[in-house]
């Protein structure tokens, strides 16, 4: 996990997030993983030959794992060499229907794995309770065992479950429903007594990529007139085909950000798009700024437009091949349909919009 984001970093233009990932991350390294970056010195161990059965057998039983996975890697996953490509082939060798039946299968013995692992953590960390000297001092280390151990299996309970009716439902037993319904109804219910408050939710910035075929982007434009528009370019998403996208990192452009989302949702815009409409319709200098910082690219800053309105793009790169005369283009985009009619400040059209999510 501490060398994932970096790898997300160096591949893509994402933000704070990765760093704040690396940080959380390094709080679940062992002692022993950072105890030379800490300058603790390591502990020598005696080194016993011939080695011990018990090591035998568990150094035996690691590579054995290791070999299983690899081999099921390869067969499941038809991994191929094509030396004439210099390439690693590889195509899916199982069902839709083979899948799930697995998922089915393993789901449940894995809670119960997980839930034998966990009890054995919380009996190992028992004895040194009794350690400590002084009763006053043995029960209140009890007393700390005892809390974090109930909310450890609470928490873990509850991250099993999936609720319907929420947004971003938990991981694991959302994967088979079957096994979901499966579980002990107190889960359930201790489930529904803290779902308001959020503790626990589905891991992942996207857990489930959109498919969209190409990067749905919105484009505002304005107008004096109603009939001559004019594109207003942010100062990172994707607008200007001709323009390179923007190096941002570790800055956050919440509004590109936003407006990125906006685009991928299949649904009327979000009220927050409206209050921008009206405020650019307004001329404000803040919000101006949140869209581009030196005013001589903003093509309304001497006077705010009269009519403002958002066309719905997908933009895609361009290849080698797609090269014209003079300057080749970043992007080659399709219009795709209108994302917000065109409107002023004077008819009740943009009132009643701000009006239907509580904004005026």
């Amino acid at each position: 996990q501490v060398l994932l984001p970096p790898l997300i970093i160096l591949t893509g233009n994402y933000n704070f997030f990765n760093a704040l990932t690396i940080v959380l991350a390094f709080s679940l390294l062992d002692e022993e993983h950072v105890g030379r970056w800490l300058g603790r010195p390591k502990k020598r161990q005696g080194s016993a030959w011939p080695p011990s059965l018990g090591s035998v057998l568990a150094t035996l039983l690691e590579l054995s794992t290791y070999g299983l996975l690899l081999y099921w890697t390869v067969q499941y996953f038809g991994l191929e060499i094509n030396w004439d490509k210099k390439l690693l082939d590889s195509k899916v060798a199982f069902t839709f229907h083979e899948f799930t039946t697995w998922l089915r299968t393993v789901t449940l013995p894995l809670v119960g794995v997980a839930f034998l692992s966990l009890f054995w953590e919380i009996l190992v960390a028992t004895p040194p309770c009794a350690c400590v000297r002084g009763c006053f001092w043995k029960l209140w280390a009890t007393l700390q065992w005892a809390i974090m151990a109930t909310a450890t299996v609470s928490l873990f309970a509850v991250s099993l479950v999936r609720d319907p009716s929420c947004r971003s439902p938990p991981p694991f037993t959302y994967i088979d429903h079957e096994s979901n319904g499966k579980l002990w109804p107190g889960i359930h219910q201790l489930f529904g007594a803290v779902e308001r408050f959020q503790v626990v939710n589905s891991y992942g910035l996207f857990r489930r990529p959109p498919r969209v075929g190409g990067r749905p982007e919105v484009v505002l434009e304005g107008s004096y007139d109603g009939h001559s528009w004019t594109e207003i370019e942010f100062m990172y998403k994707p607008g200007n085909v001709s323009a390179a996208p923007a190096v941002v990192a570790p800055h956050q452009p919440r509004l590109d950000w936003q407006l990125w989302f906006a685009a991928l949702g299949h649904h009327p815009p979000s009220p927050w798009f409206s209050a921008l409409v009206l405020r650019l319709l307004q001329g404000q200098r803040d919000v101006i700024r949140l869209v581009q910082v030196d005013e001589s690219r903003y093509p309304f800053s001497a006077r705010p437009p009269t009519f403002l309105r958002a066309q719905l793009y997908k933009y895609w790169f361009t290849g080698p091949s797609e090269g014209s005369p003079g300057p080749a283009p970043w992007w080659r985009r399709q219009h795709v349909q209108e994302f917000f009619p065109a409107v002023s400040l004077g008819p009740p059209q943009l009132e009643s919009l701000l009006s239907q999510h509580g904004l005026k």
